[in-house]
């Protein structure tokens, strides 16, 4: 079994955002980006089928610029399901 999961970064719900000076954006500086808890959520039900299953894999599919920074949220996301088994 082949499952997909679609995920994103946003801005942790306990940092204070700013409006970028254009208007159009945030200022990034000082924010703390998370995965999006749902997304997080979604991660660890696909993982939880995976497991039931015996076999198969867990793509992860994003349009975030920041590659490094995702992929550690990804992993951040794994050690949490992983330390709950």
């Amino acid at each position: 079994m082949k499952i997909a999961v679609c995920i994103k970064r946003v801005p942790d719900s306990e940092t204070r955002v700013k409006i970028a000076a254009g208007g159009k954006s945030l200022d990034e500086a000082g924010v703390k980006f998370v995965l999006n808890p749902y997304d997080e959520f979604a991660l660890e039900e696909a993982l939880r089928r995976k497991e039931k299953a015996g076999t198969g894999e867990v793509g992860v599919s994003s349009a975030s610029t920041s590659r490094y920074a995702l992929m550690k949220s990804c992993r951040m996301s794994v050690r949490t399901f992983c330390a709950r088994r």
